[in-house]
């Protein structure tokens, strides 16, 4: 079963002639989630070859260009490709009156329903709930509302044991109970142990996506624990003033998060232009935290 993310942009505002603009697209179980959609995000969707028409949620960290300005391309597109599913749209206030200005301003008349839900809150929330995941938001510290989001991977069912299948001769109602973690309990009093007849599943796995802020001691409570944590390190610590005073991270403050957090790996991005290669940056993480590396555009990352 898949739980991986495809990284479609690495840079910050500004891009270069080998980074896009921040755009990740999280794949849960063949469920599709994009994950902020900066300017050139769906070339990249056609140049790695991913189904975007599949895509029913898209979630927007802020509202900043680099960010949030592939959107409006975006719904353009499918569109034209007669798209009849509901897309559902997460952002901060005011995506929903931004986006009925434009479609407006180019007139645009969708022939799909596009539902913005706007995130908001000072704590951790739960925003979408369906049967394979759940994902929170959490508060960054940036200039502008910012958000960052979880994604977290339901409990699957037990599996069952083929031959004790066979063995106990079990029913469709009581595999379904077995699988359930229940025990089967027969008339006359028998019971067969759900251990006996099912293999526990694997354990459930997380993702947390934290771009744009700056460090605070309180992030770290919010991705606790997940298996992988992408952060921006926009900067170095050759310029560490300049991302306190635009409200971005160093790659050593994202690697100090994932360690805080306990997370199993941390993926860096948001790369200012200013470095031709993330090397340096994902060597400053490595000092703090081991398992860091620099994302690559193009690349699927197998989170489970």
């Amino acid at each position: 079963m898949a739980f991986r993310l495809t990284i479609l942009g690495t840079s910050s505002a500004l891009p270069t002639s080998d980074r896009y603009p921040t755009a990740h697209v999280l794949n849960v179980h063949e469920r599709l989630f994009l994950i902020d959609c900066g300017e050139g995000a769906q070339m990249q969707m056609r140049q790695h070859k991913i189904r975007f028409g599949r895509i029913n949620h898209i979630f927007i960290s802020h509202l900043h260009g680099d960010h949030f300005f592939g959107v409006y391309p975006l719904l353009s597109t499918y569109n034209l490709m007669g798209r009849k599913a509901d897309l559902h749209l997460y952002a901060p206030a005011p995506a929903a009156e931004m986006i009925e200005r434009h479609l407006a301003d180019f007139d645009i008349h969708l022939g799909y329903e596009l539902i913005v839900q706007t995130v908001t809150g000072r704590s951790m929330k739960l925003i979408l709930d369906d049967r394979k995941v759940e994902v929170f938001s959490f508060p960054l510290r940036h200039r502008i509302p910012t958000y960052g989001y979880l994604f977290r991977e339901k409990s699957a069912e037990r599996n069952m044991i083929k031959e004790k299948i066979a063995e106990y001769g079990l029913s469709v109602e009581e595999i379904g109970r077995a699988r359930k973690g229940e025990d089967i309990i027969r008339e006359g009093g028998e019971v067969i142990p759900c251990g006996e007849v099912t293999l526990d599943p694997r354990q459930p796995v997380s993702y947390a996506f934290c771009s744009d802020t700056g460090w605070f001691k309180k992030l770290s409570s919010y991705v606790r624990g997940v298996d992988l944590l992408y952060h921006e390190a926009t900067f170095g610590d050759d310029n560490d003033a300049l991302a306190l005073k635009t409200g971005h991270s160093t790659a050593r403050h994202a690697a100090k998060v994932a360690r805080d957090a306990g997370v199993k790996r941390l993926l860096l991005g948001h790369f200012s232009a200013r470095y031709r290669s993330p090397v340096p940056l994902e060597e400053e993480a490595r000092q703090i935290f081991p398992d860091s590396e620099a994302a690559h555009e193009g690349v699927t990352y197998d989170i489970s």
